[in-house]
């Protein structure tokens, strides 16, 4: 009676392993909670990217544009992006101010997301765009925190302009987006950097990416960080 060579049976070993933990991956995956928070994007070019980083980590350039999106968000569940690109935001909340020397203007969208997603009895606000205007260093935070009023725990964001009220990555199941991401629907006008902070907070983490890399890094800080908290 023949065998089969060594060589194969070691080979198809292999490939039954590989099946085998990617199923098992595929499952857990399938099985991960997501959470709703709100979602950190920079740009890049004229499109949106998750940041796997917080954005006291960021230095915005002139004439560029952060967006902040509440929405859920798990290892297998991407976030949606702004509806609006870097550049249409750019040009709706920071095209009348001129720019100053020594100074520069980002643009950031504030984007409270799908009603479907809402915490009960709150209504999110429709989105809008704001004109930060601030020193050549000023970092993303910094520029977020002198136009909108934040509340947080431990560096994390959890609300923005009083959304949601009182929740911080609240666990969601079998969330599907109900709307696609809305348009700006209004603006307003061009905030100083250099007033005073509204926060005390001088950091924020952003987990998930959808870059592969970083986009797991930035996942398991954030468990990292929900299970700190449990």
């Amino acid at each position: 009676m023949r065998h089969a060579p060594r060589s194969l049976t070691r080979n198809l070993s292999l490939v039954f392993v590989a099946i085998l933990l990617f199923s098992l991956s595929a499952v857990a995956g399938a099985q991960a909670t997501a959470y709703r928070y709100w979602n950190f994007w920079t740009q890049d070019g004229d499109t949106w990217s998750y940041s796997p980083v917080g954005p006291a980590s960021t230095n915005p350039a002139e004439g560029s544009a952060q967006a902040w999106r509440f929405d859920a968000s798990s290892p297998s569940v991407a976030g949606l992006a702004p509806a609006d690109s870097p550049t249409v935001v750019f040009e709706r909340a920071c095209a009348a101010v001129s720019p100053i020397k020594g100074s520069k203007r980002v643009a950031i969208l504030i984007d409270s997301g799908d009603l479907a997603l809402a915490p009960q009895g709150e209504t999110p606000p429709a989105p809008v765009a704001y004109c930060a205007v601030g020193t050549l260093d000023a970092n993303g935070y910094n520029l977020l925190k002198n136009i909108v009023e934040l509340r947080t725990d431990n560096g994390f964001i959890c609300g923005i302009s009083g959304y949601p009220v009182s929740e911080c990555a609240t666990p969601v199941a079998d969330y599907v987006a109900s709307t696609p991401p809305e348009s700006i629907t209004s603006d307003l006008v061009p905030i100083s950097a250099d007033e005073t902070p509204r926060s005390s907070e001088q950091s924020s983490l952003a987990p998930l990416g959808t870059a592969l890399v970083f986009g797991l890094l930035a996942v398991a800080g954030f468990y990292f960080w929900r299970r700190s908290r449990s």
